[in-house]
């Protein structure tokens, strides 16, 4: 499992996207940075739809009640049901451990207690099998805590490479 959990971002510029395997993700990454504007974080707000368009399939959005049980799945993107087998949509993420393990947990509560991006490589339970994913999951802020989590996941297919667009 890769694991990596990118520095604190204020008022600097955010790492080099390139530690990012997965060209969508590390897309999405720039996107949130740009976003960023000095901030820790964007907001939810910050983003339109429109500007998100090329991810949606793939992207979560987690209502984050500041809680470690109370995460819950706001969006669970059309392409990441059919990939994994159930859609979260409206579920929390511990009441979904039972689905997903427990590691998407402790990477939303590090992305929210530490306020800062989360990249990871790794295998994901789907309802048929375990699928190699690359995930990315980005801190939205619209005060001083995190408030939502924006997420991107896709399987890595054969030789690591990516998912065509």
């Amino acid at each position: 499992m890769n694991h990596l959990t990118l520095p604190p971002l204020p008022n600097r510029a955010p790492p080099p996207a390139p530690q990012i395997g997965n060209r969508m993700l590390r897309e999405l990454y720039e996107l949130w940075a740009a976003k960023r504007h000095g901030r820790l974080a964007p907001s939810r707000s910050d983003f339109s739809v429109f500007e998100l368009k090329p991810w949606l399939g793939h992207l979560l959005i987690l209502d984050n009640l500041h809680s470690r049980e109370d995460i819950r799945f706001r969006l669970y993107g059309s392409n990441l049901t059919e990939i994994f087998g159930f859609d979260l949509t409206y579920k929390t993420v511990i009441d979904s451990v039972i689905l997903i393990g427990d590691r998407p947990l402790v990477e939303y509560d590090e992305v929210s207690r530490l306020q800062r991006p989360v990249y990871v490589s790794r295998f994901s339970p789907s309802i048929r099998n375990h699928i190699q994913v690359d995930k990315l999951a980005l801190p939205l802020m619209s005060g001083s805590k995190v408030d939502q989590i924006l997420a991107g996941i896709y399987p890595v297919i054969a030789h690591g490479s990516d998912l065509p667009r």
